[in-house]
């Protein structure tokens, strides 16, 4: 095996969490910028153009925006459902992170991770492993809130 497929699915998760971050931390710099909009060269929601109805992906761009901003609330009122991923990749990249370190410190002090040692329950933390059902949650919260807010647009037009 070459490159990163010698590695376990979960620290190929890790790695590309790890990746993202130094992109979001810039991206987050970016959007503190009064004069940096990137919303503005995206292209218009397809299903939104034909029907005229939100698809349940409208607003992602404009809540990653805005949570990146800090304007957690207006994030939320575009498209709550950024903050199932939001947490999601925080889990997997702070657990891992998490067992990292206890895995380095237990290394350079063993008495770290001795039977009745204060910290030996530290060195049961493992990073979180990313499952089909963690996907299923989400495609079912879009479905479900791309459901709702059709059902409220629909109503909004006809009242």
């Amino acid at each position: 095996m070459t490159g990163l497929k010698k590695y376990p699915k979960e620290q190929r998760t890790y790695y590309f969490c790890l990746l993202l971050l130094p992109l979001i931390v810039l991206l987050a710099l970016l959007y503190q910028s009064p004069v940096y909009y990137p919303s503005r060269f995206m292209p218009p929601c397809l299903f939104r153009s034909i029907t005229g109805f939100s698809c349940p992906g409208c607003g992602c761009t404009r809540a990653v925006e805005a949570l990146l901003r800090g304007h957690i609330f207006q994030s939320l009122r575009f498209n709550p459902l950024i903050f199932y991923c939001f947490f999601l990749y925080l889990a997997v990249l702070l657990s891992h992170t998490a067992e990292r370190l206890i895995f380095f410190i237990t290394k350079k002090l063993p008495s770290f991770a001795k039977e009745g040692s204060p910290f030996h329950i530290l060195t049961r933390i493992h990073g979180m492993k990313i499952q089909n059902i963690h996907l299923m949650i989400l495609v079912y919260l879009f479905l479900g809130f791309g459901a709702l807010r059709l059902l409220l647009e629909l109503w909004q037009h006809w009242h």
